[in-house]
């Protein structure tokens, strides 16, 4: 006859085998670190989330800069007051900075450097058609760029903004010529 293995009783008084001692808080240890990476994992994606969008709130900041240095150069070309950027610059060749929200501080506020670094007429001005020969209509390419400064930090966001443009009415008592785009 065979012997049958006996459970030896724990100090608690119940039988239990000494292999699987310990087993559940293996298994509980083993969660709670799982869960852990989990936590830390969802923290960290949100965390970088957020540094994606202020990322592009100030690449559209400085998208607006550079597309506001175009807006200003077709009202200085309006009133003849723009050069042409590439002859060799000028008083009147567009460069200006444009201040970031005044309540803001630190990181959060910075200028914007705007230059017109190119314009060019696409074609000759061209009447038009009901007015009388002192009005033309003209036909420009521009770009701007713009660069966003903080601090001593030059340049951490930039953009540049590229437009053809058709100014009308254009008086022609203001003209100034303008070299043709290649």
């Amino acid at each position: 006859m065979s012997e049958r293995p006996t459970v030896s009783p724990d100090s608690d008084g119940r039988g239990a085998r000494t292999s699987e001692r310990g087993s559940a808080l293996i298994l509980a240890l083993m969660v709670a670190l799982i869960l852990a990476f989990l936590g830390v994992g969802l923290l960290l994606q949100t965390s970088l989330g957020l540094q994606a969008s202020g990322t592009d709130r100030w690449v559209v900041k400085s998208l607006n800069a550079a597309d506001s240095g175009l807006m200003m150069a077709v009202e200085m070309v309006q009133l003849g007051f723009v050069v042409d950027p590439t002859s060799g610059g000028g008083p009147s060749t567009l460069s200006f900075v444009l201040e970031d929200d005044q309540s803001s501080g630190g990181m959060l506020k910075g200028q914007y450097t705007v230059t017109l670094e190119r314009m060019c007429e696409v074609e000759p001005p061209s009447p038009i058609i009901g007015y009388a020969q002192k009005y033309r209509q003209r036909y420009l390419h521009m770009e701007a760029a713009s660069s966003r400064s903080v601090g001593g930090l030059v340049g951490t966001t930039q953009a540049t903004v590229e437009a053809d443009i058709s100014v009308w009415p254009f008086d022609m008592s203001n003209f100034v010529p303008l070299s043709f785009c290649n």
